[in-house]
């Protein structure tokens, strides 16, 4: 059953993106950073639309006042915070007049951001960080709720710019539409409204937002999704130097808040597998980051999955190690050459043809020298070394014979009393009996396993679905989970085999 918080959402999100082609999911992404309190970033082509975007976020919203603008170098710090007071001046007082301005803003989108000056950017990191703006000698509350950006490029490395661009946790790659039918829509329609007009009861009110942002904290982080975090932290930690992927302290707590807040929109008290795509859009910080991201965060969910607890690879490890001591046990696992005393030796008995004075002539070749390289003569039934042929086995199993009246060469295989997987006739019964009850445990853990995963999966797959991740990423990773499944019963079978081998 879908929640109401769940259905609520489903239904602000599509009233926002209506004729936003393509751009559904960094809208609920977007919406579901400013129900968190989290910054975002928008990264893009110019006319892709993200100032739109922006705007669009604001509508669902109860915004008392928004600010927007377009930094380029020539920005000053007035045209941000406002212009210093004329007034004030004449009382000895430096005060910025800031109504209207970004201090007195709750939703706040500030495009090209990249391009202002370091006089803005520093000003900006530490509104952004206290939530607090000098004016004067006053330390002035700054009411901002949501705050967005947007530029055409990313700071690089040691520009100064990294503390200002770790506070932004969610980064979108925002794309020119990709799909022709989208395109030609595009083409025939007028252009996107600025505003859109969001239902009041879907609107999210500003009692609503501050309720929420406490309440998401009491989302649960199980110790499985915990595994999920650890293990992709290890993971960039050990990244070769070409992905060296800085994340601070602040960025991981800041994004597992935002995990929990996906969570919370989707209606439930503890975090899923699901959830934790939305770490693809807050662990990168350069564009060449972001398929390696994308492809580690996917594997380690699937590695982790839901089943790490219950340790498959172990269990195959042992029935492989069972199955090895069960085939063991009923065949034989080499060939097995029969062998002859000859003076208190062992040899093994051949035939050699090599040629017309050796027709048909028995050869007892001595069992130590067989797998050497060592040139050796064979003897015959007496114990009496035949020296016209000299023997070889090459390191192998098979001997060369070479000599006889005319320096031929030939290649002999002693005799073989039991071939490699042929049945033994003489069993252990208590050996069988162990055999048979270490193969049932196994398959009765494998059942109790599976039966764990499966009811695992089920409870998953109720509410399996999120507007924050891609429906791609969602079959993708339903799949997956269904094949481990599969794998349990794959492994099971093969016990039951194992079992009916013990019992034959």
């Amino acid at each position: 059953m879908v929640s109401f918080m769940k259905a609520r959402m489903h239904a602000l999100i599509a009233q926002v993106s209506e004729q936003m082609y393509e751009r559904e999911q960094i809208i609920a992404l977007s919406l579901l950073a400013g129900v968190a309190g989290l910054n975002t970033f928008l990264y893009g082509a110019p006319g892709t639309a993200k100032s739109l975007i922006s705007r669009r976020i604001a509508s669902a919203f109860e915004v008392g006042e928004y600010f927007e603008y377009l930094m380029n170098r020539f920005s000053t710090p007035e045209e941000i915070f406002g212009p210093v007071s004329i007034k004030a001046l004449k009382d000895d007082q430096y005060l910025r007049k800031t109504d209207h301005y970004l201090p007195k803003a709750d939703f706040v989108f500030l495009d090209e951001i990249w391009k202002a000056s370091p006089a803005i950017l520093n000003t900006l990191l530490t509104l952004v960080n206290e939530k607090t703006f000098k004016n004067g000698d006053m330390i002035q509350h700054v009411p901002l709720k949501v705050l967005m950006s947007a530029s055409n490029e990313i700071p690089e490395p040691n520009q100064g710019l990294d503390a200002l661009y770790d506070r932004f946790i969610l980064r979108l790659v925002v794309e020119p539409i990709q799909h022709v039918q989208n395109f030609h829509t595009l083409l025939q329609t007028k252009p996107s409204s600025v505003k859109v007009e969001v239902a009041d009861a879907l609107r999210i009110k500003k009692h609503e937002l501050q309720q929420w942002r406490e309440q998401i904290h009491a989302v649960e982080l199980p110790d499985s999704i915990l595994e999920i975090f650890d293990e992709i932290k290890q993971r960039l930690g050990d990244s070769f130097e070409e992905h060296q992927i800085y994340i601070s302290d602040r960025r991981w707590q800041r994004a597992a808040y935002l995990v929990k807040a996906a969570a919370f929109l989707n209606g439930r008290a503890a975090v899923n597998l699901i959830d934790i795509y939305v770490l693809k859009h807050c662990l990168w910080n350069q564009i060449e980051d972001i398929s390696y991201v994308n492809d580690m965060i996917e594997q380690v969910i699937l590695d982790i999955g839901l089943d790490s607890d219950l340790d498959l690879a172990g269990s195959i490890a042992q029935k492989e190690d069972i199955e090895q001591r069960i085939l063991n046990h009923f065949y034989y696992t080499e060939d097995v050459y029969e062998s002859y005393l000859i003076r208190g030796r062992e040899y093994l008995k051949a035939v050699t043809n090599l040629d017309h004075h050796y027709q048909d002539k028995v050869l007892y070749l001595e069992l130590d020298k067989m797998d050497s390289k060592k040139d050796f003569f064979a003897v015959d039934e007496s114990g009496e070394e035949i020296r016209g042929i000299v023997c070889n086995f090459n390191g192998g199993r098979q001997c060369t014979l070479k000599g006889g009246y005319y320096g031929l060469e030939e290649v002999v295989t002693p005799y073989i009393k039991y071939t490699k997987g042929s049945a033994r006739t003489q069993l252990s019964a208590q050996v069988k009996y162990e055999l048979l009850q270490e193969i049932q445990g196994l398959q009765n853990k494998l059942s109790e396993d599976y039966a764990v995963l499966q009811q695992r999966l089920e409870a998953e797959f109720i509410d399996f679905d999120s507007d924050f991740t891609a429906q791609a990423d969602t079959d993708k990773l339903k799949i997956q989970l269904e094949q481990t499944l599969q794998r349990y019963e794959l492994q099971r079978q093969d016990c039951q085999r194992l079992e009916q081998l013990c019992r034959s």
